[in-house]
């Protein structure tokens, strides 16, 4: 952020040696994204606060703000069609379903021929952790491409917002490592997809596949079911 100076003021600088400089034109973009990089902070710290949180009053309330301020900031600034809320093209559906579909189907298919038992977990997942699964992998795509990637997009470019949506999603996966791991592959390849056709909803769907797919495929000492944040160091 620009800031000023008592023996520098900025607003001293005259228009000729701002436009020569191109010092004019840089504190107009400071200023016109702190207000995006403040978004970025606030959402992003706040879902740290609550995944290192423990469960408490303190901790719903915090999942309040998340949610509240997310949905805020979002919908204050974009239509629903900006933000992905539309079917892409047909051949766009199939060719996300269909990709997405078969990574899916080659996670459990790679542990039974590599001796592993699927499920990998006898009593869990259960059916009932299904559903509500599908409903939070819808959210996540929601967060990582209608606000994360469309925020670092209007600063960085559609090339950089791709990678650094990425890391943000990634990073907050940890300590997981072995699903950081799989979600930084995952990450890229729904903000490459996001880029190319502007939808969460097939995305949504590939995402509660292959969320499915690895619950059932990997043990829970590895994936601690599929827990990130304070809660993975309190799986027993």
């Amino acid at each position: 952020m620009a800031v000023g100076s008592k023996s520098f003021p900025q607003d001293d600088v005259s228009p000729a040696l701002g436009a020569a400089t191109g010092f004019s034109s840089t504190v107009s973009a400071v200023r016109g994204t702190w207000p995006v990089w403040l978004e970025l902070l606030v959402v992003f710290g706040l879902l740290e606060a609550v995944l290192w949180t423990p469960r408490s009053f303190w901790h719903s309330v915090l999942i309040a703000l998340e949610v509240s301020s997310t949905l805020w900031f979002t919908f204050r600034r974009h239509m629903p069609a900006e933000l992905g809320l539309v079917w892409p093209k047909r051949s766009a559906t199939v060719w996300i379903l269909l990709l997405g579909g078969l990574v899916a189907l080659a996670i459990p298919t790679a542990a039974i021929v590599t001796g592993h038992p699927v499920p990998a977990n006898p009593n869990w997942p259960k059916f009932q952790n299904i559903w509500p699964y599908v409903i939070w992998a819808f959210a996540q795509q929601f967060l990582l491409e209608s606000f994360f990637f469309l925020r670092v997009e209007s600063i960085m470019g559609v090339r950089r917002a791709v990678w650094a949506s990425t890391l943000l999603f990634t990073v907050a996966h940890l300590p997981n490592m072995a699903l950081t791991a799989l979600t930084l592959i995952g990450a890229l390849f729904f903000t490459e997809m996001f880029r190319r056709y502007r939808s969460i909803y097939p995305l949504g769907i590939v995402h509660a596949l292959l969320g499915i797919a690895i619950a059932y495929s990997f043990p829970d000492t590895v994936m601690h079911h599929l827990r990130v944040g304070l809660s993975y160091w309190q799986f027993r």
